[in-house]
């Protein structure tokens, strides 16, 4: 960029990190894109950062996403036949990873049961009030 270009606000990268989009970030984890938006929402996914209405994501927090995960399972993902394979220019995009499918789900399911017990929770106690 020459001085007399106007400067761009738009973000580049980040230096010495790998940020992703969600799209990118879904892809990087093996789910689908809905299931990371749904994580977003119940605040129970990757951490996220939010530029210009965009999110994004560090490739290190869905490392670390995806080994809190998996340590859920009694899985080590370091020594075992379940390793986070390395990117190649050539292959084919990196289908759907099953394991990481289910435990999405299951993420997702208890953190709605939680805050369906809290809300009843709540609910009850209002209503209790104004009986009383």
């Amino acid at each position: 960029m020459t001085p007399s270009e106007p400067p761009t606000a738009a973000l580049i990268a980040f230096p010495g990190r790998v940020v992703l989009s969600r799209p990118d970030a879904s892809r990087y984890l093996g789910i689908g894109q809905n299931a990371l938006l749904v994580m977003k929402l119940l605040a129970c996914g990757p951490r996220s950062i939010s530029m210009d209405r965009k999110t994004l994501y560090r490739e290190e927090d869905l490392d670390q996403f995806r080994q809190t995960l998996i340590g859920t399972v009694g899985v080590a993902q370091a020594d075992t036949p379940y390793k986070k394979l390395e990117p190649d220019a050539e292959a084919p995009p990196a289908p759907v990873d099953p394991l990481m499918c289910l435990l999405v789900r299951h993420l997702i399911k208890r953190r709605m049961i939680l805050i369906f017990l809290w809300s009843m929770v709540l609910v009850g106690g209002l209503m209790s009030l104004t009986l009383f």
